[in-house]
């Protein structure tokens, strides 16, 4: 029996190549975007799903975990949407800040919220979260991209003991800045 891996930002880089790797090998995946109207390489596989998910939209999240949950099988959720803010702190406005945030950090504790019932309720699960290298060192000009690289690192870290008791795994994946 297959496993199936939900990816957010799947309409590029790691998020894309993910897609394609898991479902090369074997899997069935559910392709999260924002514009999933747009994508055209991944409706080349069978075995993937578009669906649309925008991380910083609450009822674009839950309405996802419900279409999501309902196929009554899901084993990996991989938190992967983000982007990079670069450029001096004092040349960024408020709303610069605040959508690196709700992107970056505030989207994977919300998308992962959304599946923790259906995990535990399973007995098992695995999220895995796209942080950086920009998570464990800073450069300059990235600020915020590092503090939001840094706090998921360390909320990963909380939320493996807190979900570990239920069978359900939390990862991280550092990639280059």
């Amino acid at each position: 029996m297959s496993k199936t891996i939900l990816i957010t930002g799947a309409s590029s880089g790691l998020g894309k190549a993910t897609a394609i790797l898991f479902s090369e090998n074997g899997w069935d995946v559910i392709a999260a975007m924002r514009k999933p109207e747009e994508e055209k390489d991944l409706l080349r596989y069978s075995n993937i799903e578009l669906i649309k998910l925008d991380v910083t939209n609450v009822n674009e999240i839950q309405k996802a975990a419900e279409q999501v949950i309902l196929k009554a099988k899901l084993d990996v959720v991989f938190n992967n949407a983000g982007y990079g803010l670069v450029g001096p702190l004092e040349g960024t406005s408020d709303e610069q800040v605040i959508n690196e945030i709700n992107t970056n950090l505030l989207g994977v504790i919300r998308v992962t919220k959304a599946f923790i019932p259906f995990f535990r309720k399973q007995g098992k699960g695995l999220f895995i979260t796209t942080t950086s290298i920009g998570g464990l060192a800073a450069f300059p000009f990235n600020s915020v991209y590092h503090a939001t690289k840094w706090a998921l690192e360390g909320w990963s870290e909380s939320m493996a003991f807190e979900l570990e008791e239920f069978g359900i795994g939390i990862k991280t994946v550092s990639r280059e800045v």
